[in-house]
C-alpha cells in the first residue's frame, strides 16, 4: 500500500493558522452580537446597610473593595420592615457616597404554600403568563459578574474568594469550570467579561460536581459543571432576562442550559406540578423541582415547586448530620424532628449502620457518601 506524505511549508501554515484564528474570531464576534439582550436602564445604587443587614468586605483581584450584603432569613418574608432590596446573593462598590450594584441574585422566592404569596389562589389572582417552568438542578449558587472589559469575579451567594480559583470554595470551583465551558467554544474569560461588562448583568448559575461537594441528587462525570439558569440587570429592583435569551448565552458561552418549558395559564403549571409529585421526574429526568418564572403587577417574580421524594431524600440528609454530631457530642438524638414517616426507618437503618460499619460514614459530613447512603437506604426498602 503507498501512503501520500502531505509536506506543508512553514509559511502556508503559519497562513492556515491565522486564517483558522480569524474564522474562530469571526464565528466568536457573530455569536456574541446574535445575543438578543437589551442594556436595562435604571438605576443601580443602593442605600447604605441597615442594622438587619450583616456586610463583608472583599478585595477583588484588581484591588476593588466589594462589600456582600447578608440579610437575615426571616426578614424576607417580613412585610414590616421592607428591603431597599431583595436580593439574595448582593455586592456593591461604594464609589461617590453610594453603593452601587456589581452584583445581583435573584430576589428571594419561595415554595408553593410558604408565604400568602406563594398559594395558588394567589397565583391564579396576581400573575401573569406565559410561566416559564424551569428545571432546578440540585447544586449550589454561583454568580459572575465583570471586574472589567477582561476579567470576572466569580462569587457564591455571599462570599468571594481571596484566591479566585480557590479549589476549597465554592466560588473557586465554580470559576474553573467557567474556565472550561469558556474553553470547550473557543472563548475567553476576556470574551465573557467585556460583554457582561458592557450590558451590566449578573449571570447566575448553578455549580453541580459530585466530585466536590455531593448534594441529593447524582450527577455523572459528563454532566457536571455550570447550569446557566438566570441573568439579572444589576439594578435595585429585580429585573430578569426572558430564558430564550438565557439559553442563548448558554450555548454561546458554553455552560449547560436550562432546561424549561413555557405553559400560558397557571391552571398549566398547577397540572404540572401535580404530574412531577406523581413522576418525581420533569422533562424525564428526576428533579429537586422546578422555577417558575412569571410577571406580578407588571414585574419579574418567581416562585418554586420543591418535588417531595426530594425533600424526603433531603431529610435523610439533614437526620443523619443531626445525628452524627450528637454522637459526637455523645448525646442522644432519638427525638430527632422528622416531616416524612419514612425517616423512621430511616434512622433505625442508620443508627444499625454506625454500629456495624462506622468507616462508611467517615466522610458524609465533608458532603461525600451521601447519595450511595440513600441509594442503599432505597434498595433495602424496596427488598424487605
Amino acid at each position: 500500500m503507498t501512503h501520500l506524505i502531505y509536506s506543508i511549508s512553514p509559511a502556508w501554515s503559519a497562513k492556515f493558522n491565522y486564517w483558522f484564528i480569524s474564522v474562530i474570531l469571526h464565528l466568536k464576534c457573530n455569536s456574541i452580537q446574535s445575543i438578543e439582550i437589551d442594556n436595562y436602564k435604571e438605576t443601580n445604587e443602593v442605600v447604605a446597610p441597615a442594622a438587619n443587614q450583616r456586610v463583608v468586605n472583599y478585595t477583588t483581584r484588581d484591588q476593588t473593595i466589594w462589600t456582600s450584603w447578608r440579610i437575615e432569613e426571616k426578614i424576607y418574608k417580613s412585610h414590616r420592615d421592607p428591603l431597599p432590596s431583595k436580593a439574595r446573593g448582593l455586592f456593591t462598590v461604594h464609589e461617590d457616597g453610594v453603593h452601587r450594584v456589581v452584583v445581583r441574585g435573584y430576589d428571594k422566592f419561595f415554595n408553593v404554600g410558604e408565604t400568602d404569596d406563594t398559594q395558588w389562589d394567589a397565583f391564579r389572582e396576581g400573575t401573569e403568563g406565559p410561566y416559564d417552568v424551569t428545571l432546578k438542578e440540585n447544586g449550589c449558587i454561583i454568580l459572575i459578574s465583570a471586574l472589567s472589559e477582561s476579567s470576572l469575579a466569580v462569587t457564591s451567594k455571599h462570599a468571594l474568594p481571596k484566591v479566585q480559583d480557590d479549589e476549597y470554595s465554592h466560588a473557586g470551583v465554580g470559576y474553573k469550570w467557567l474556565c472550561k465551558h469558556l474553553a470547550s467554544v473557543h472563548m475567553t474569560e476576556r470574551d465573557l467579561a467585556e460583554w457582561i461588562y458592557h450590558k451590566d448583568i449578573t449571570l447566575v448559575a448553578e455549580l453541580c460536581d459530585d466530585e466536590f461537594e455531593e448534594h441529593v441528587l447524582e450527577y455523572e462525570p459528563a454532566n457536571r459543571g455550570l447550569y446557566l439558569h438566570g441573568i439579572n440587570y444589576n439594578t435595585m429592583e429585580y429585573h430578569t432576562v426572558p430564558m430564550d435569551a438565557v439559553r442563548q448565552v448558554a450555548v454561546v458561552f458554553g455552560f449547560f442550559p436550562p432546561e424549561y418549558i413555557s405553559l400560558q395559564n397557571i391552571q398549566g403549571v398547577e397540572d404540572m406540578s401535580q404530574e412531577m409529585q406523581r413522576t418525581h421526574k420533569f422533562l424525564g429526568r428526576e428533579v429537586e423541582g422546578v422555577v417558575v418564572r412569571c410577571k406580578k403587577g407588571g414585574k419579574d417574580f418567581q416562585f418554586k415547586i420543591k418535588d417531595r421524594q426530594y425533600l424526603q431524600y433531603r431529610e435523610y440528609r439533614e437526620v443523619t448530620n443531626i445525628i452524627l454530631s450528637a454522637k459526637d457530642k455523645k448525646k442522644d438524638a432519638k427525638n430527632v424532628w422528622k416531616r416524612y414517616e419514612k425517616t423512621s426507618d430511616y434512622i433505625d437503618w442508620l443508627e444499625s449502620l454506625i454500629q456495624t460499619d462506622p468507616d462508611r460514614l467517615k466522610d458524609y459530613r465533608k458532603k461525600k457518601g451521601i447519595i450511595s447512603m440513600r441509594k442503599d437506604f432505597e434498595k433495602e426498602i424496596k427488598s424487605r
